[in-house]
């Protein structure tokens, strides 16, 4: 009985997951278009980039990729992409960004919950990709981590990006929730910055934990960002803007420091399938 109600607790907070990014899909990609934003995703990008598959007709899962922004840079890079999501209207979004960039032919798009996607054999991808968090929101990691490890080829990575605990905890101090800092620091579950629906944040060493768990051999946990997110909210944008290039190198140099990667506002590791 107990077993069945998580279920029912489960499915129902991955369908507010799924109607928060149905009706916001029409303008999510306008709130990643700041300054911050463009520094996360080159840090995102130098950090992929040592692990992409050789051949440059690989094939690559992009899950939980929303509107399609790294199935889209990945194919331009001549990699074969399947992007997915559980909600239509993200991939609506980025179908209509795939033709306008004519890559159809490289990108092909599929509604499937990253906890369960059963269309694709086992040790079928030359590459995973979990980005913008949804190893997080789907409030069942270990068995979205697993589904990752599964459809990848042996000795093939899987990259996922989740919310950083450390961070979410400094955020809470900052709003006075110190009433919930007890339940977050024992689970990891906090609301989105929305509001709309809960999700899972990690530490470096639960992370690292979980990947090892999962059947992949932990290659690199990095922090991203970890200084740019130090700077004072009200000024971050303007003084990324002014020295973008020294804060993306020093960001590249320190965002791997053990002591130093869980003050990032994002966890990024990088794990490979074991044979």
């Amino acid at each position: 009985m107990q077993k069945s109600g998580v279920l029912i607790v489960m499915k129902r907070d991955i369908e507010l997951v799924k109607e928060f990014y149905e009706k916001t899909a029409k303008e999510y990609d306008k709130d990643y278009e700041t300054p911050y934003w463009k520094l996360y995703h080159e840090i995102t990008w130098e950090n992929i980039k040592q692990f992409l598959p050789r051949r440059r007709d690989g094939l690559i899962l992009d899950a939980g990729g929303g509107t399609g922004y790294w199935a889209i840079r990945l194919a331009k890079h001549g990699y074969r992409v399947v992007v997915t999501d559980i909600s239509e209207n993200m991939l609506k979004v980025a179908k209509k960004k795939i033709k306008t960039e004519k890559l159809h032919c490289k990108i092909r798009t599929e509604v499937a919950d990253i906890r369960d996607m059963p269309s694709f054999t086992s040790n079928h991808f030359d590459m995973a990709l979990a980005e913008g968090d949804p190893v997080s929101y789907c409030l069942n990691p270990e068995k979205a981590i697993r589904e990752l490890a599964r459809v990848v080829k042996p000795k093939a990575p899987v990259v996922v990006s989740v919310d950083s605990k450390y961070s979410m905890m400094s955020r809470l101090v900052a709003e006075g929730s110190f009433d919930q800092l007890s339940r977050f620091i024992d689970t990891g579950i906090i609301k989105s910055r929305e509001g709309e629906f809960e999700l899972r944040a990690f530490a470096p060493e639960e992370l690292k934990i979980l990947f090892e768990k999962c059947g992949l051999k932990l290659l690199i946990i990095i922090g991203k960002p970890i200084l740019a997110q130090l700077l004072p909210r009200e000024r971050r944008d303007e003084l990324i803007v002014k020295d973008f290039e020294r804060l993306l190198d020093l960001e590249l140099r320190f965002n791997s420091i053990p002591s130093l990667v869980g003050v990032g506002g994002h966890l990024e590791a990088v794990g490979t399938k074991r044979e």
